[in-house]
């Protein structure tokens, strides 16, 4: 994925006095999931002295632990984040990707740990709002509990996405719903829906699609062979959109069968799939 914009959540509220230097607002935070929908009001308002927390987490690192004490939700600011969890025996399921605009720890709102995890994939910001904070926030500024809600819907899609994801039998055709998911995230964010760069591993990704992480570049290469994308290590260039989503379509289309109707096919080097993307 390209690396987002900052600009709107790295700076406070011009022509305010509410919140110190360097120090950020409610303000920031409902601008941030409100996008070009939302229009601030002229005068400082009661979200202009509201602070928040916006936290740095490097690549690597994990925001949420499996199983840690629940106390606050998360709105990614920039970057990306993995949400996981992990099994006895240790293996790690791959759930979801989040990005810009997108809350964590949703699903540990009415618990007292979290039943996932979560890691940056990219060096990331979120802003940090406390479950205690949340009433009071939600009471003096109707729009950031408008905007909550709207967060709390993207998240439980996420969750819808992830069955629609496995319903499909071919390994290709549950690429090309995730492909999908990530074009349509990337609008979401006000970026290209049709070009993106993966942060994920191929592993990561053979995780959240249930496959072996061999059959993710068999089936990133079935997909360019039918015309339908183009892939050049972790860049990823969606080539014929109605070709992708008639594909996804299917739920037992094989590799073998031949490209969807309308699809263009492209010269061999469209079929490079991914087989140097890191592990």
């Amino acid at each position: 994925m390209n690396a987002p914009h900052t600009t709107t959540c790295l700076l406070s509220s011009q022509g305010t006095e509410a919140a110190p230097k360097g120090r950020h607002s409610l303000a920031d935070l409902v601008r941030l999931l409100g996008g070009d929908a939302w229009t601030p009001p002229a005068a400082p308002s009661a979200a202009d002295h509201m602070a928040v927390v916006l936290r740095r987490v490097a690549a690597g690192d994990h925001l949420i632990h499996m199983g840690a004490p629940s106390d606050a939700l998360y709105f990614v600011c920039t970057g990306t984040f993995r949400i996981f969890r992990t099994d006895e025996d240790g293996y790690e399921q791959v759930l979801a990707i989040a990005g810009r605009r997108e809350v964590l720890a949703f699903d540990a709102l009415c618990m007292d740990t979290h039943p996932t995890a979560a890691s940056a994939l990219e060096d990331s910001t979120v802003y940090v709002v406390r479950k205690t904070d949340l009433p009071a926030f939600s009471r003096a500024v109707p729009a950031f509990e408008r905007e909550l809600q709207r967060a709390a819907s993207r998240a439980l899609t996420r969750t819808s996405e992830l069955v629609d994801v496995m319903a499909a039998v071919a390994a290709e055709v549950r690429l090309a719903r995730f492909l999908l998911q990530l074009s349509r995230q990337m609008a979401a964010s006000g970026q290209s829906p049709r070009r993106f760069h993966l942060r994920m591993g191929r592993r990561d990704i053979a995780s959240m699609l249930g496959v072996a992480h061999e059959t993710v570049s068999r089936s990133f290469t079935a997909l360019a062979m039918s015309g339908l994308i183009h892939v050049s290590d972790r860049d990823v260039e969606i080539l014929d959109m109605d070709g992708l989503k008639a594909y996804s379509r299917s739920t037992r289309r094989s590799l073998d069968e031949p490209a969807p109707s309308g699809a263009r096919r492209h010269a061999p080097r469209h079929a490079m799939g991914l087989r140097t993307l890191a592990a």
